[in-house]
């Protein structure tokens, strides 16, 4: 008897093994079905922001051009559009070799 009871105990310790196991498993499934859509999301949400990066640098320009502009909006406007010509002219420097 005591034989007969200690394998339905183990047998029913496999089973709720077994049973955790499964759980597990969908939960993996679904956590891992999140993190992709997470991913996905993450990945339009950083190319939002540097989109918006982009309209911010142009309108800092355009403000920095601006004939009202502060000084302070005028160099960070001067100091862009050099990086830029000293960009392109890096560009022709190598399209010249």
């Amino acid at each position: 008897m005591a034989k007969q009871q200690i394998v339905k105990s183990l047998s029913e310790k496999v089973a709720r093994v077994i049973e955790e196991n499964n759980r597990l498993e969908r939960q993996q499934a679904e956590m891992s079905g999140e993190l992709q859509k997470l991913r996905v999301e993450n990945r339009s949400l950083k190319e939002k922001l540097d989109e918006v990066q982009k309209k911010l640098s142009l309108l800092e320009l355009g403000e920095g051009l601006a004939s009202k502009a502060d000084s302070a909006s005028r160099k960070r406007a001067r100091a862009q559009i050099n990086r830029l010509m000293r960009e392109i002219d890096r560009c022709i420097a190598l399209m010249n070799q």
